[in-house]
């Protein structure tokens, strides 16, 4: 894993599916515009993909909604797949709020999940919030771990697999990037006891995975957690105004998505920041926005696939054409 970030850092790409090589070369797939219609789009609802202990000590079934085109017009074995995690606080929210974006993806030619994750937390219990984000990102490696695990019956090629979110989902995709066990052993050496191992927690499979790239709505991350041998490319909106996740490094020391730009950029890892400076805490939240939104991911990550990334920065919503 560490090769492949190297040599993309560096430049050097080497398809792993001659499939996508095509698509490189003369498909708009992927990419700004619907590939397949609305009614070319299948979906499975409510897959259980684990069950885990929740914060209130019950047995919690973990679920997840997939988007996909049918597979009698889209003839393509294997295709990139995103997986969604919604926002909330890790208080509150639900998978189904992201339909418009997991049909935006899948119309493009994505296999996207939205999944469901435990919830809730005492903010009077000091470190109890810190359960809810351990437990979220358990529950995202328990849904990547299915998903890996059901490739073939999904079409998903695992060689390219990204990973996003909105608020506590974004936070949550960042943790489950960069955030190892031992890094979190190191900070709070009682939570693997008393919560179980982060790769071990929702159900018995054993899939390894790798996520190339994320797609991060008002998130953050801890700093110091960013390796420079972990950084992989990022595709951000966020709020110059937000008031609840710091654009910025916050006095808790978490790196906001400006500030996670300029440690991208810095390292020369390919990213792409839209900021609304005008904006709070819930940017490009419209209908029209969250598929704006999803355009510039979907021509970003067929970017990292096609080795044609390049930095971007704006202040305003600059619709991506994927050649532009």
């Amino acid at each position: 894993m560490k090769v492949f970030k190297l040599l993309i850092t560096l430049g050097v790409f080497i398809f792993t599916n001659p499939v996508f090589a095509q698509v490189c070369a003369d498909d708009n797939r992927f990419e700004s515009v619907d590939f397949f219609s609305s009614s070319e789009i299948d979906s499975k609802k409510n897959l259980i993909y684990g069950s885990a202990i929740n914060g209130k000590g019950t047995t919690q079934d973990l679920a997840m909604d997939l988007y996909f085109p049918n597979a009698s017009v889209d003839k393509m074995n294997q295709r990139p797949l995103v997986l969604l995690i919604h926002g909330g606080g890790f208080q509150k929210g639900k998978r189904q709020a992201l339909w418009t974006q997991c049909q935006t993806f899948a119309k493009r030619g994505y296999v996207v999940a939205t999944m469901s994750y435990r919830l809730g937390f005492d903010p009077t219990i000091q470190g109890d919030v810190v359960k809810a984000v351990y437990r979220a990102q358990q529950d995202a490696n328990t849904a990547l771990n299915f998903l890996v695990a059901h490739a073939k019956d999904y079409k998903i090629d695992t060689s390219w697999m990204f990973i996003g979110g909105y608020s506590a989902g974004s936070i949550t995709a960042f943790h489950t990037v960069y955030a190892s066990q031992a890094e979190w052993n190191a900070l709070f050496p009682s939570l693997e006891t008393e919560l179980g191992a982060l790769n071990s927690s929702g159900n018995n499979l054993t899939e390894t995975f790798s996520i190339q790239g994320i797609f991060n709505n008002w998130g953050s991350v801890k700093d110091g957690l960013m390796k420079l041998d972990e950084m992989i490319p990022t595709i951000s909106f966020h709020g110059e105004l937000d008031n609840t996740v710091n654009i910025d490094l916050s006095p808790n020391g978490q790196m906001g998505s400006r500030a996670i730009h300029k440690e991208l950029e810095k390292n020369n890892i390919c990213n792409d920041f839209t900021m609304a400076a005008s904006g709070g805490h819930v940017v490009f939240n419209t209908d029209t926005e969250k598929v704006f939104t999803v355009n510039r991911a979907s021509c970003f990550f067929k970017s990292l696939f096609c080795d044609t990334c390049t930095n971007f920065y704006s202040k305003e919503m600059v619709p991506d054409s994927c050649y532009n």
